[in-house]
């Protein structure tokens, strides 16, 4: 769903070399990046700087207003993700760096100015340049998931795969997920609470800086009489909170409202401060008796437009409480 890509700041002068067209192309490249990709940044922050310079440098034109704005999107998304490390002796070039690291990165493409004849590039890596990038096999992928999302059938992957699959790129690097699922709280157990125990224990192995990350669940008030009370949840939350997760702040945010039913849209969500997403069946995604995924579908939301809606149910929200 989530795709990481390194973006060689050259290209940007490459594009303005090529005209109105190769501007117009950046642009369009820069749309499908911020749909649903990560831009892989060194530790100092130089990839960024060197994309400012560049754009700064570019004559004043649309396109240049344009391509800013773009750059500005990502930025402020948090799509930066600081996962390159780079030569300090200055003898390899930060491209060269790049593609050395690009398995452990877990990089998907290199957008290069030109694609390097001396340096072997590593399997199931694609490197294309802006003249390239159409036809490329990655660019096919991602306007695809980005459209249309994923729906799958009942017990098509194993647990792990499941999430490797659909958030692995997604939750890695985020400084804060939450989860906004009305039933998760009114009807707690079962594959809600298989599917949260599998899916930190899977946290606590992919996820990169847990002290630097917080856990939200919006739920639904329990079902007094039917469902298990806060207390319980607490408990049981509470007890998932091992290992590198041990520290992880984790906040549990019930809402009520005469109609239960309203506390909380009916849409299921998974958002971070970088991307959202729309979970079909909510957080019972995985089949505690088959240890599979049950059937579900899983899409690409404006997190914007997650957020605003969660604010509107406001009111009905009672005072979190930390695990």
């Amino acid at each position: 769903m989530i795709f990481y890509v390194f973006l060689d700041p050259e290209v940007i002068s490459f594009a303005n070399n090529l005209g109105v067209l190769g501007l117009q192309s950046l642009n369009a490249i820069l749309r499908g990046f911020l749909q649903n990709c990560f831009v892989a940044e060194f530790e100092d922050y130089r990839i960024q700087q060197a994309i400012k310079d560049k754009v700064d440098s570019l004559p004043e034109s649309y396109d240049r207003t344009i391509i800013k704005k773009l750059f500005t999107a990502l930025q402020k998304r948090n799509r930066f993700i600081y996962c390159l490390s780079p030569d300090h002796s200055g003898r390899k070039s930060d491209v060269q760096c790049a593609i050395e690291q690009a398995i452990s990165s877990l990089l998907d493409l290199l957008l290069l100015k030109e694609i390097p004849s001396d340096i072997t590039i590593p399997t199931g890596i694609e490197v294309v340049t802006l003249t390239t990038y159409q036809n490329c096999n990655f660019e096919c992928n991602r306007s695809l998931l980005a459209s249309n999302g994923k729906t799958f059938r009942e017990g098509d992957l194993d647990e792990r795969d499941f999430l490797d699959k659909n958030f692995k790129k997604a939750l890695r690097y985020a400084c804060r997920i939450e989860v906004c699922d009305r039933l998760f709280g009114r009807k707690f157990g079962d594959n809600y609470l298989y599917t949260t125990r599998i899916m930190l224990r899977w946290l606590e192995q992919v996820i990169s800086d847990p002290n630097n990350c917080k856990l939200i669940f919006h739920c639904g008030k329990p079902d007094d009489e039917y469902g298990p009370d806060i207390d319980f949840i607490r408990m049981q939350i509470a007890g998932l909170k091992q290992g590198r997760l041990a520290e992880l702040h984790i906040e549990l945010v019930f809402y009520d409202h005469p109609t239960p039913e309203k506390c909380l849209p009916h849409e299921r969500f998974i958002f971070t401060d970088q991307i959202a997403f729309e979970i079909g069946r909510g957080m019972d995604f995985i089949d505690r008796i088959t240890q599979k995924n049950r059937d579900v579908s899983i899409g690409i939301k404006s997190q914007k437009e997650v957020e605003d809606l969660l604010e509107f149910y406001r009111n009905g929200m009672l005072t979190p409480i930390v695990v």
